[in-house]
């Protein structure tokens, strides 16, 4: 059997879509019944063994550094070693590698966004993206727009790139009553709620739901609904911090810092409505997820995130506050909408499969070992 490493150093790292894409991706690659692989993943030091792993002949398991220098300098510079004969990794490929690889690009909003991100990140994404773009064999993306994008900038990614969906794990379902409850007592959070989910940082334009929320507030004395932000601090998060402070209704303004899926889910069940106004998306995993526990979704109407919610969502510009201010007044006083938007959402979020994107990733893993 052919060995294909991947690095999964993110699972257990509470790193948002990268982490939820490569847990996605190897439990539908577990799946998959007959295919030429023998897969040796790369866990973290501390990272757990998924349990939809364990026993499964056809996956080993070997432990790199959650430090990306020394990983990619030394932990995966050398996969030969290992008998592997192709490597795949998520956005940069360790230098001097002497086998084929495959990369998972997921956006380039550090190229169309730069001030979104610190500039230590910036600098490695501008000298390291350049190589793991040439070096690749195949570059996978997860969305016809970001197919588009990564074209754009980056010539010699023409011939190798193409678009793979993300899938949403079955967990994300409508959550019991009994679930719903405990989350909520556990979190102290009263309903109504409006509910966001993304890490704390500029690109997901936290500030601007903030200051949406805050002129419902002003101009609707009395809307009963408060603001949950669910996510992790990542980078330049002051700013949200500092409009919360600077809000006169902060006491509705609810963030809960990163939660396991199990809460989550009862998040999405219980909310009133999901609203995810990020500036720039490659796929944009929560609105799908909330879409497929039942929950009404308003989202932006740039990148992919018209192209991953399709019908089922509600479009806005996410510079205008005005807009997402009103938007989500009328899906409230609206009991129809939200209903047909539900009723929509369950039917876009099934569109999603881990099943479907583990066999397309196989094929790519086949055309790439079949030209060595």
């Amino acid at each position: 059997m052919n060995r294909v490493g991947i690095d999964a150093h993110a699972i257990g790292l509470q790193q948002g879509g990268n982490e939820r894409y490569i847990e996605g991706l190897l439990k539908g690659l577990s799946e998959i019944e007959t295919h030429p692989f023998r897969f040796i993943v790369f866990l973290n030091e501390k990272a757990q063994i998924p349990d939809f792993l364990k026993n499964n002949p056809t996956f080993e398991f070997k432990r790199v550094s959650s430090n990306p220098g020394k990983r990619f300098l030394f932990d995966l510079s050398n996969p030969k070693r290992y008998g592997i004969e192709l490597l795949h990794t998520q956005y940069h490929v360790p230098f001097k590698i002497k086998i084929p690889s495959v990369i998972t690009l997921h956006d380039v909003s550090y190229l169309t966004h730069p001030e979104f991100f610190p500039i230590s990140e910036r600098l490695k994404m501008k000298f390291m993206m350049p190589y793991s773009i040439k070096k690749a064999k195949k570059i996978i993306t997860v969305s016809e727009f970001s197919k588009m994008e990564i074209l754009r900038f980056y010539k010699k990614a023409r011939g190798k790139t193409c678009a793979i969906y993300n899938g949403i794990s079955d967990c994300f379902k409508p959550a019991s009553k009994a679930e719903i409850q405990q989350t909520l007592e556990k979190h102290k959070i009263g309903t109504p709620y409006i509910l966001t989910v993304s890490n704390l940082q500029p690109r997901k334009n936290l500030k601007g739901l903030i200051d949406s929320f805050s002129k419902i507030q002003r101009k609707n004395p009395g809307f009963p609904c408060s603001l949950v932000i669910v996510g992790r601090k990542l980078w330049l998060y002051d700013e949200i911090f500092v409009e919360i402070r600077n809000s006169e209704f902060n006491e509705k303004i609810i963030i809960t810092g990163y939660l396991s899926n199990q809460d989550i889910i009862s998040l999405y069940s219980a909310a009133e409505m999901f609203v995810y106004v990020s500036f720039y998306e490659g796929f944009g995993f929560p609105p799908v997820e909330a879409m497929a526990c039942g929950c009404p979704v308003i989202t932006s109407n740039t990148s992919s995130l018209p192209e991953i919610t399709g019908e089922a969502s509600i479009k806005v510009n996410p510079k205008n506050s005005d807009e997402i201010a009103s938007t989500i007044l009328q899906l409230y006083h609206d009991k129809n909408l939200r209903e047909k938007l539900v009723e929509r959402g369950f039917i876009q979020a099934k569109k999603f499969s881990w099943s479907e994107c583990a066999k397309k990733t196989i094929k790519v893993y086949k055309e790439v070992i079949s030209h060595l």
